[in-house]
């Protein structure tokens, strides 16, 4: 924790406050009242506008055995701020619009997820827009998030473009630029943006483009939300229930192929990762050599499996071992170590909706066995409430873990803060 605790002060005296939350919330994971990591959330919370946030994190600091002398200037520091803060809700109606994050299918879902949130707990509405830059689109300027899931609100990008004088954050965006893909993503002004960066702004229309987990969020939900004190797993389920509305046409498929193969059958659904994520994640061979030893473990004689896989030299080594209680969907797979999404003769649309059939099917399985390091294991182990014992990742989930290295990989990213008013 010394380590994690000196990376946060020096993340937050170099005015990198999204690097800065992170450390202090991995230290806060594990010791809840640690009067530094406290204090240096508290200060998170000043700069970013909220000093209420920030007293009830000082209070806390200095409440601790060992409270910081620190935290209690802070404190007065803060409370003075809010007692100077002008109140009142922005006038009009203000919107979050969501870019495609560009990678994996449920990558992108679960960036919308958390940007979802984050338009939940800042008042805003929201608009998804997939656009060129995602890896599930037909080519078109046409949103490829409709591909898949019904709007998450009444607007679209076309209404955001006519609204009167607009005022967007951040700044590199107007509304001849909205339909841009990539536009200073990763490096520039306005580039690789936090999700707390976003939570006390008062702009008209705030872009999304940047990878938002619901993680991320959990510690900055107001008191007066719903899921305020919640755990992850209770936000996902909360957030998929209220907005992820898959079109008519991918669950009727859902249901004919569950009616046909699975149904009347126990039935265990295991997500295998193979073609790149062996590149990705080193360990993943020797993960996926554990699926055949849980799977002998816990398979009944009557019990068929449910393979989901990218990859087809998966599919053979478990009709190998299992024969025809294989059960796998005709979709498209790669017979090497190059992810299916980024074949260039992969038809994108159905690839997104393919791996859409394979997840809600997966959901409605007895059991599940995945690799947690995957989205799409990590998504599937969400989306059911399982019963103890019936949902077993081989990795921890992803979905998870704050992922500090894109805050902190080269000089000119996210915005840097000046801190010297604040004692850490």
């Amino acid at each position: 924790m010394e380590d994690e605790l000196r990376n946060a002060s020096g993340y937050l005296a170099r005015g990198n406050l999204a690097a800065a939350d992170i450390c202090c919330r991995q230290v806060l994971g594990r010791a809840s009242g640690h009067p530094a990591a406290l204090n240096i959330a508290g200060i998170v919370a000043a700069l970013l506008g909220l000093p209420n946030a920030a007293i009830v994190y000082f209070e806390q600091a200095c409440a601790a055995e060992n409270g910081l002398r620190h935290a209690r200037d802070n404190l007065l520091r803060a409370r003075r701020l809010a007692a100077a803060q002008v109140h009142g809700e922005p006038h009009g109606e203000r919107f979050l619009l969501i870019k495609a994050w560009g990678y994996g299918f449920w990558s992108d879902v679960n960036h919308v997820l958390g940007a979802l949130l984050l338009a939940e707990i800042t008042a805003r509405i929201p608009v998804v827009h997939w656009g060129r830059n995602s890896r599930f689109t037909d080519g078109s300027d046409r949103d490829a998030f409709e591909f898949y899931f019904q709007p998450v609100s009444e607007y679209s990008i076309e209404d955001l473009y006519l609204l009167e004088k607009p005022v967007f954050f951040p700044a590199k965006w107007t509304k001849e630029k909205l339909w841009l893909e990539d536009h200073a993503k990763w490096r520039g002004c306005g580039s690789r943006l936090a999700a707390l960066y976003y939570l006390n702004r008062r702009e008209t229309v705030a872009v999304s483009d940047f990878y938002i987990g619901v993680v991320d969020l959990m510690p900055w939900i107001p008191r007066q939300h719903p899921l305020h004190g919640k755990s992850i797993a209770e936000a996902y389920r909360f957030l998929t229930a209220k907005y992820l509305r898959p079109r008519e046409s991918i669950l009727a498929a859902v249901n004919d192929f569950f009616e046909q193969h699975i149904a009347g059958f126990h039935t265990i659904a295991v997500h295998l990762r193979g073609s790149d994520k062996q590149i990705e994640m080193g360990d993943t061979a020797a993960i996926n050599r554990r699926y055949l030893e849980v799977l002998d473990g816990t398979l009944k004689p009557a019990s068929r499996v449910f393979l989901l896989t990218d990859d087809a030299r998966w599919v053979t080594v478990f009709r190998n071992a299992y024969g025809n209680r294989v059960i796998v969907t005709d979709c498209q797979r790669t017979h090497d170590d190059t992810g299916i999404h980024y074949s260039k003769s992969a038809d994108r649309v159905a690839l997104g909706r393919e791996i859409m059939h394979d997840t809600y099917l997966a959901a409605r399985a007895d059991r599940f066995i995945g690799n947690g390091q995957s989205n799409v294991s990590a998504m599937i182990a969400l989306l059911t409430d399982w019963p103890p014992d019936n949902c077993v990742l081989l990795a921890p989930p992803v979905l998870y873990e704050r992922n500090l290295r894109v805050f902190v990989e080269g000089v000119d990213g996210p915005p840097q803060i000046c801190t010297t008013d604040w004692q850490f």
